[in-house]
């Protein structure tokens, strides 16, 4: 059997059933012996085509078969759509063959039959009389997001969304706690690794997979995108609390940035503050402590004790489906009760920004209902605090009032926002 299709169907088994994370099975899964590039493209994309894999492969069947099968099919129609690499009968035959060694064996000739009438079938969209099923098709994402984006905003706009290819290069943050800019460039071009230059001096775009192979580089850079960069880097002062850090990317980055402040991370769970305890060795940060620390619950020891308390809070992760596809699969998110913990958290932070001092608010979603509502609500019954604008450093993005919002086709990065308030009295 080849081990590149099996290792692939294990890891999505484990993220369609199992609750899995993608990038966390494929991680638990990793063999330096295999073709991981071959087996990431392929989790990445099945996962990402899903729904328009779901209405190609149901027009082979009439009855659905068990969701496992389902799933066999999908890799195959997923190579069939979007591979070049691997023949018709190479994938057939192989998907069959890991159907004959698993817990679907009843189901094999049902399983080839399928598979050659998908192998020898063109793909077409739905008719457009149906708008609905047809964008959820074409964009391959459920009809409850594409009419959850349409609630949101005007047809135009969300085509645009969906419609937009990122880069498909990894952004890092050069670790200069460890190393310098212009050795780390270096390295790179003495290994072949092509990048592409950021906005920030100290991040560049890189092919990952070819990034992660070079044992000298480890710990010398993290993966970090964009807008998370901008955050951190609206953060002024010498005491700062990140109170929703793990697993502390933006935390470690601001004291990176500031040697001489004092930061504070938080979380709920003590493992999560594990990560950033992690994190932070790894990156050789000195002036960062942690705490774990629900961001709901009031400590009063906290109290007018910030420069800066920045709040990256829980949110429904929608501006980073490209890159998490996983967020959209089984998993019809319930909203109504997000923007409320928001705002309590919110609320309760809001008490340790000393007079003078900032507070900064951000998601990695686009719903108005998690972002500005939620501070527009706040503000009206905390008239000591008033909007600040956030620098963007020259990203492109929406400006609500001096709230930025970052969509993938305007910012040209993952959806995200970042809303800044200064308390004054």
């Amino acid at each position: 059997m080849n081990k590149e299709l099996v290792t692939a169907f294990k890891v999505l088994k484990k993220v369609y059933f199992d609750g899995g994370y993608a990038s966390i099975e494929l991680n638990n899964a990793f063999n330096e012996s295999l073709n991981f590039n071959l087996i990431t493209k392929i989790v990445y994309g099945v996962m990402d085509f899903d729904v328009k894999l779901q209405y190609f492969i149901s027009q082979f069947y009439t009855k659905a078969p068990k969701k496992q099968v389902q799933l066999l099919l999908k890799i195959g129609a997923y190579i069939k759509l979007e591979l070049n690499s691997i023949p018709n009968f190479a994938y057939v035959n192989e998907l069959v063959e890991i159907a004959k060694h698993s817990n679907l064996k009843p189901y094999v000739s049902f399983i080839n039959a399928t598979l050659k009438k998908i192998s020898s079938s063109n793909f077409t969209l739905p008719n457009k009389d149906d708008n609905l099923t047809y964008l959820s098709v074409k964009y391959s994402k459920p009809k409850w997001f594409i009419n959850l984006m349409l609630q949101n905003f005007d047809l135009n706009f969300v085509e645009q969304y969906l419609g937009e290819q990122l880069s498909t290069k990894t952004h890092i943050r050069i670790n200069t706690c460890k190393t310098t800019i212009s050795n780390f460039l270096t390295t790179l071009q003495t290994n072949k690794i092509d990048f592409v230059p950021s906005v920030f001096d100290d991040a560049v775009w890189v092919d990952y997979s070819k990034l992660i192979r070079v044992k000298n580089l480890k710990n010398l850079f993290t993966p970090q995108g964009i807008p998370s960069m901008i955050v951190s880097r609206n953060v002024v002062g010498n005491t700062v609390l990140d109170a929703c850090s793990a697993p502390g990317g933006k935390a470690i980055y601001v004291a990176t940035l500031n040697p001489n402040s004092k930061v504070i991370a938080c979380d709920v769970y003590e493992h999560r503050v594990k990560l950033i305890e992690d994190y932070k060795l790894n990156m050789g940060v000195k002036n960062l402590t942690t705490n774990v620390l629900d961001a709901t619950n009031y400590n009063p020891s906290f109290k007018e004790n910030f420069d800066c308390v920045l709040l990256d809070v829980p949110c429904s992760g929608l501006g980073v489906i490209n890159k998490k596809p996983d967020i959209l699969i089984n998993n019809e998110l319930k909203f109504d009760k997000l923007p409320n913990l928001q705002l309590e958290i919110l609320e309760n932070n809001a008490k340790y920004v000393k007079i003078g001092g900032t507070l900064i608010y951000s998601t990695c979603t686009i719903l108005p209902c998690e972002n500005e509502k939620v501070l527009e609500e706040f503000l009206s019954k905390n008239k000591n605090f008033k909007i600040e604008n956030v620098e963007t450093f020259g990203v492109n993005c929406v400006n609500n009032n001096g709230f930025k919002t970052f969509f993938p086709h305007i910012s040209k990065t993952e959806g995200f926002f970042i809303g800044k308030l200064k308390r004054y009295e």
